[in-house]
């Protein structure tokens, strides 16, 4: 597991959305672990955030979203910042990066699911990647390429309007 320091700690609490995302991509490759929140029971299904459709999203616009977390300390602070509802209803679990490679991120991808990079609050901003994006071998690069792809196309965009 991680080593988290008291600072290092308190500094990721502080990062903005895409430090928090390479943080957050680095850490759970390095340790070949993620950490999620699912309904309390042997069966509990995960903690998904679903947000609704806006004008001029296409088929492959993201809508739903499952957190995780690189170190059980952002999990409890997730928790402890969540409605009585999640706080009550939902534990942590930690799943191995290569389970969660072949066994979720398939799955995931094919029902349009994206991964909520390290979310702090809930309704709160937080960045996204596909579920497949540990297949990189430099997730946390990929996801920061696939960032400024994306910037560039709307910049693009915009000065041709």
């Amino acid at each position: 597991m991680l080593e988290l320091t008291e600072q290092m700690y308190n500094a990721v609490l502080n990062l903005d959305d895409d430090y928090r995302q390479f943080f957050c991509l680095k850490h759970c490759q390095e340790q070949e672990t993620i950490y999620l929140l699912k309904e309390k029971g042997a069966e509990g299904t995960p903690l998904l955030f679903e947000d609704a459709p806006e004008e001029g999203d296409d088929s492959s616009t993201y809508h739903m979203f499952l957190p995780i977390w690189c170190h059980p300390r952002f999990v409890e602070y997730y928790l402890n910042n969540a409605d009585d509802d999640t706080n009550e209803n939902f534990e942590m679990v930690e799943l191995k990066l290569s389970v969660f490679k072949e066994k979720w991120a398939p799955s995931l991808k094919d029902n349009m699911i994206a991964l909520a990079l390290l979310p702090l609050e809930q309704d709160k901003n937080f960045n996204f990647c596909p579920a497949d994006i540990f297949n990189h071998q430099d997730a946390a690069s990929a996801a920061a390429e696939a960032a400024a792809a994306l910037d560039k196309v709307s910049a693009d965009d915009f000065e041709h309007k």
